[in-house]
């Protein structure tokens, strides 16, 4: 019986290695897609927030819909600190997003905080974008990933290992070139309205841990003295008057929490005109004008117009 068990116990063991030796490979593979993309903003973002960590700055965070919907010239303009536009992927994950950066952040920092509507796990932890970008521009990052969220990713390894040994040669579209990206990390490329522009689904439940992730999210903050300016994300008029429902209920639950948003999510839901190829993604005079309305917001929470 005591060799039967520690068969059983060796063979447990040699299992379990032989899984963690093959993701091991696999993450270690990197994405050509991903290299040659506005996904390089990642690695571009955590660089430059390392040069400036000792600098006071104004840090945006967000998926795409924040690197193809604020001009960040115009923000540093009127508040004479350097920008940092951090929006890459959705996908990536708000505890991704944020757990990359957090530790650049000091006393006096502003983060603008603007994730896309949604709060299941894939929007907590992310899915196989996270697993292409990180393993392709900043593996070290794989540290910051908790046991939870690791056994979420599990199954997402594998597509990310299929994806990166097709080597992706295709034309990128210019809008989503590495490219397209300015100093800042935005998307600098001139874009206009495109037709037919499909909606998008949003689930309007809010799973718990996204909730508990948001609430440390603002203690981070408060603890160490970093303004949060909490918006909500553009969305184009009629995705958002279809998806009103579903938006309510999110901003419900997180209301429910404690979390409230600096600003009503109909101001920031614009004119289709205004969009360039998703529900998220603005032409640039919609840019602009969506950057019009968050200065003023960033204004208004806090009091002034020449730094922080």
């Amino acid at each position: 019986m005591k060799r039967f068990l520690t068969y059983i116990v060796v063979f447990a063991f040699v299992s379990i290695l032989t899984v963690v030796v093959l993701d091991v490979i696999m993450l270690s593979c990197k994405n050509n897609y991903s290299l040659r993309s506005h996904e390089i903003n990642y690695i571009n973002s955590y660089n430059r927030l390392k040069s400036l960590k000792d600098s006071n700055k104004i840090v945006i965070i967000s998926g795409s819909s924040g690197s193809f919907s604020i001009n960040s010239k115009m923000i540093h303009k009127v508040f004479n600190m350097p920008v940092v536009n951090t929006s890459t992927h959705a996908k990536i994950g708000v505890r991704m997003q944020f757990e990359t950066y957090k530790d650049y952040l000091r006393k006096g920092d502003v983060v603008v905080f603007c994730p896309e509507y949604g709060g299941d796990k894939s929007r907590l932890y992310g899915g196989t974008a996270l697993l292409r970008i990180v393993s392709t521009h900043l593996p070290s990052a794989y540290s910051k990933l908790s046991f939870s969220q690791w056994a979420f990713l599990h199954k997402y390894i594998g597509i990310h290992f299929d994806e990166a040994l097709k080597y992706d040669d295709e034309e990128i579209a210019p809008a989503y070139s590495n490219k397209a990206l300015n100093e800042y990390g935005d998307i600098g490329i001139e874009r206009f309205h495109g037709d037919s522009i499909k909606g998008c689904q949003i689930e309007g439940k809010v799973d718990s841990e996204y909730i508990e992730y948001l609430k440390y999210i603002r203690v981070f903050t408060r603890k160490n003295g970093i303004k949060l300016i909490f918006i909500p994300p553009t969305l184009m008029k009629s995705t958002f008057n279809s998806k009103k429902k579903q938006i309510d209920s999110i901003e419900y639950s997180l209301k429910c929490n404690g979390i409230l948003f600096d600003a009503l999510p109909e101001r920031y839901s614009f004119p289709d005109s205004l969009y360039f190829d998703t529900p998220y993604h603005m032409t640039t005079s919609g840019t602009n004008k969506r950057t019009q309305l968050l200065i003023e917001d960033m204004l208004k929470k806090c009091g002034n117009n020449k730094g922080f």
